[in-house]
């Protein structure tokens, strides 16, 4: 995923992953400190620690997501 979205900017070992749900903007994920965090759409964030990458990509292919070279990628 790209790191040009609205907010911070993303490090090379973060991604942020744009979500179309009704409640969920987007999720972020640190690759490094293995840090789940979700976006909602009202600002509201909640963080989840200990997720490594095998769960993190099952977390994502339950959310309808903008196409992703990332995953495209990475599931390649």
């Amino acid at each position: 995923m790209t790191s040009k979205t609205s907010g911070p900017k993303s490090q090379p070992h973060e991604f942020i992953f744009p979500v179309h749900t009704r409640t969920i903007a987007q999720i972020r994920y640190d690759s490094l400190s293995r840090v789940m965090t979700v976006v909602y759409h009202d600002g509201r964030s909640t963080t989840t620690s200990g997720i490594q990458g095998p769960a993190m990509l099952r977390i994502l292919a339950q959310r309808p997501l903008e196409r992703s070279p990332f995953l495209l990628q990475t599931v390649i």
